[in-house]
């Protein structure tokens, strides 16, 4: 038994095409080469039905980007819309089956009905995405010889297109990470005769590294931590650690630490982690710093008077050090026109991987003409020299 699909096609609307376009963007899937995430699907659907090709396209606002094809005649990169099957069947709600286009008014005029590769059989399904379920393309078959398609081959060919909806639709949570990632990263604090800023940088889309402050009756609550390994697992584990010490907000640096690490301490070690932390609490009338250093020892102190310091830790990080053992705690003083840069150990990639890069990075600091372009400056190096790792730099500064 065979199924055909014939509906009267409709020509997109410019607002559909728009927002088509725009969806597009956002995926950002259209650029780059062939994508094994892609190629999968096209060769699974190409084998199943046997088929002389099978093509994941994706339509904009007057062009057709073949995203992936498996097909002995070879497409270019981009089709003009109105000359395809699947621009002329985009509105189409479910599966199009043309079993043969010759004897299709919709379709008998197309060059490649025309022309090779002489296509007579053509089946797609739509390929949805976003909250509104917007079609941005077309998962379809062809082949030179007239064909029909039967329930089941129908049903196959829209499975495989809800395979492709879903692997489309990562671009979009990606995106969306992207967006509650940023959202949880502190901003610059207004706070008179101070500045406190930085930036972090993830090596992939989560980041193991955290940075935070949190500011309240003349004291400020500062804190970098690194988990260690890269990606979402690293990533899940920070943002644990991250919640336990807003919990933990304003206390006594040792007792916000000792509590934090009886609570983590037990995830890390069944994940086989640990993180390194330095946590402060910074008196900003007195410039007074007390803080605890479990395991980081990445903080460069620079001196009004050109000179550096760095602060080393002796603790050992977080999930190797024994709970319940006391740890050191330390304590500074920011004169007018002192500065503190705390870093992940990403930083050091920047340059050659040892301490001496974070003196290049305070040597940076002191050149540039204000926090903003520092940072700038830290995520143009990045670029320039992929540290491969999460990266986060933090600033903070008694003005003079």
């Amino acid at each position: 038994m065979s199924i055909e699909h014939v509906e009267q096609t409709v020509p997109a609307s410019a607002p559909d095409a728009a927002r088509r376009a725009a969806l597009l963007a956002a995926l950002d899937v259209v650029q780059g080469g062939p994508e094994e995430r892609f190629e999968r699907i096209t060769r699974i659907a190409r084998e199943a039905f046997g088929v002389a090709g099978s093509f994941l396209n994706l339509a904009g606002d007057d062009q057709l980007f073949h995203k992936s094809q498996q097909s002995d005649a070879v497409f270019p990169g981009t089709t003009p819309l109105e000359d395809t099957f699947c621009g002329r069947t985009l509105d189409q709600d479910g599966p199009v089956v043309v079993p043969d286009a010759r004897d299709d008014r919709r379709f008998s005029d197309l060059p490649m009905v025309n022309q090779d590769p002489n296509v007579r059989f053509y089946a797609g399904v739509p390929l949805r995405v976003g909250a509104d379920a917007t079609k941005v393309g077309t998962l379809c078959l062809i082949d030179p010889s007239p064909r029909a398609l039967d329930a089941e081959d129908v049903a196959l060919l829209q499975e495989l297109g809800v395979w492709a909806e879903r692997e489309l639709a990562t671009g979009l949570d990606d995106d969306r990470l992207r967006v509650v990632l940023s959202g949880l990263q502190p901003r610059t604090v207004d706070l008179p005769g101070w500045t406190i800023g930085g930036t972090s940088i993830p090596h992939g889309i989560v980041s193991g590294d955290f940075h935070d402050w949190r500011v309240a009756d003349g004291t400020v609550d500062l804190t970098v931590a690194d988990v260690m390994g890269k990606g979402m697992a690293a990533g899940l584990l920070a943002a644990g650690m991250r919640g336990a010490l807003l919990a933990r907000c304003h206390q006594d640096p040792s007792t916000a630490i000792a509590a934090l690490e009886e609570q983590v301490a037990p995830d890390l070690s069944a994940a086989e982690a640990f993180a390194t932390l330095f946590h402060g609490r910074l008196d900003t009338t007195t410039g007074r710093l007390s803080f605890v250093d479990a395991g980081h020892g990445l903080v460069l102190h620079l001196h009004a008077d050109g000179t550096e310091s760095v602060l080393r830790s002796v603790d050992l990080p977080i999930g190797l050090h024994p709970v319940g053992m006391e740890r050191a705690s330390g304590e500074l003083v920011l004169e007018p026109g002192d500065s503190l840069v705390l870093v992940s150990d990403g930083a050091l990639e920047l340059w050659d991987s040892t301490l001496a890069s974070l003196s290049r990075l305070g040597a940076l600091y002191r050149k540039a003409t204000d926090l903003p372009s520092f940072l700038a400056g830290v995520r143009g190096r990045a670029i320039e020299h992929d540290p491969g790792d999460d990266l986060t730099v933090v600033v903070v500064t008694r003005d003079a």
